[in-house]
């Protein structure tokens, strides 16, 4: 796994503010919005399980306010967590945790009510239900805040259902119970909501990324048109201050400094720009490829593939990228390398060799679409080893668009010559 070992990892890239907070609202208004309601829905199921189970047990409460008190006080926090929710789309923070605080109120009364009444069964419900009521601010406001929440809750039911066991005995069990219904529920709201960002990050991610392989053969990224408008702004300003008179001729040695600095980070990026493909770019600006894949294509020929077998390599590095792992296995890397076909006197001038070397994953682990998806670049041979493979692709490409000069005079000269 040479390229594996030898290959030079790009730096971070760092979506721009725009498309950031464009991939936020497609989250937030297709699929985001639809979970958050879906969560919504099932919290309050849980509340009216709760505020019914809180009714079945009136008999058994001495005279008084009994679990009303506790209810009146959630329903109080929910209301004002509900009106706020419709003034401000976005929650202000200290309103947040002023709401956070407002459910020891019910979670206090509760516990109170309910106090030495285990042995006949009766447990907290409002409180529970205060757990429940996280379940929909886990998934707009964030998940570690409401399960520590949540967590606390339950711990609290729980200790008050102990301190009751010698007089409560297996009705124990009972309060036990409860207050694990206080935490479960928003666990698995926490691992669906994780689940989901997992899902729809990749998703958007894959979906931006594809906009490279409708470009040229050599195109300029999202991370250089950033590079390439700071060394706009760079020359211009310092053209600026040469014609206005702010800096003499010859230039001063800090500005001569910044002059040749400037001009020689503009020859690196014409030169990189000439093999600087589709492939390279679409690697360095995926947050999930960038980690995980290096390219070594020193000629630029993955940009001589047609729009279909980019499509088709683009999506099995994605594929193989994300393929899931052993616990503790080695990490998983790819490694692609473009090589010039060795032309001989029956040698196809129109191809070149495109290999993929995979390390920290058996081949029989690989998505079944991934081959599929490698079958459309081109006629591909497997070579496995016990944790690795490398696939390598025979990639025809367009004859009218010849590979290198000596190919092109290949595809020139007349057969039999």
């Amino acid at each position: 796994m040479s390229v594996l070992a030898t290959g030079h990892r790009s730096s971070q890239f760092r979506r721009p503010r725009r498309s950031a907070r464009a991939a936020g609202d497609v989250r937030e208004s297709h699929g985001g919005r639809r979970l958050a309601i879906g969560i919504t829905i099932a919290a309050a199921i849980t509340v009216a399980a709760h505020f019914a189970h809180a009714v079945a047990l009136q008999p058994f409460f001495l005279p008084g306010l009994g679990p009303w008190g506790a209810w009146m006080a959630l329903g109080a926090v929910v209301a004002v967590g509900a009106l706020s929710r419709i003034a401000w789309r976005n929650l202000p923070d200290w309103l947040y945790i002023l709401l956070l605080i407002g459910l020891i109120a019910p979670v206090w009364l509760d516990v109170s009510a309910t106090a030495g009444l285990l042995y006949l069964g009766v447990t907290p419900t409002a409180a529970a239900a205060a757990a429940a009521v996280l379940m929909p601010v886990a998934a707009i406001r964030g998940t570690r805040v409401s399960l520590i929440v949540a967590s606390a809750i339950g711990l609290v039911l729980g200790v008050a259902a102990l301190v009751q066991f010698d007089s409560a005995g297996r009705h124990t069990v009972t309060g036990l119970a409860v207050a694990a219904s206080a935490v479960f529920p928003l666990v698995m709201v926490v691992l669906t909501i994780q689940g989901f960002r997992r899902l729809v990050g990749r998703e958007l991610d894959l979906s931006l990324v594809q906009s490279t392989v409708t470009t040229p053969r050599s195109a300029v990224g999202m991370r250089a048109s950033e590079e390439l408008a700071q060394l706009d702004f760079d020359a211009e300003t310092l053209l600026d201050d040469v014609g206005s008179g702010r800096l003499a001729i010859p230039l001063p040695d800090a500005a001569a400094e910044r002059a040749g600095s400037v001009a020689a980070r503009l020859r690196v990026r014409l030169i990189e720009g000439r093999n600087d493909t589709w492939l390279r770019h679409a690697v360095t600006e995926s947050a999930y490829l960038s980690d995980r894949v290096t390219v070594d294509d020193p000629s630029g020929l993955a940009g001589l593939l047609s729009q279909e077998q980019r499509d088709g390599l683009l999506f099995a590095l994605w594929l193989l990228s994300g393929t899931h792992q052993k616990r503790g296995a080695t990490p998983l890397l790819v490694g692609v390398t473009c090589r010039e076909a060795d032309h001989g006197h029956d040698a196809d001038p129109s191809s070149f060799t495109l290999s993929i070397e995979v390390a920290g994953v058996a081949r029989r682990h690989v998505d079944p679409a991934t081959w599929d998806a490698v079958g459309s670049v081109g006629r591909h041979d497997v070579t496995a080893g016990t944790d690795s493979f490398r696939i390598d692709i025979d990639c025809r490409v367009d004859p009218t668009t010849p590979v290198n000069a000596p190919a092109a005079r290949a595809a020139a000269r007349p057969r039999g010559s």
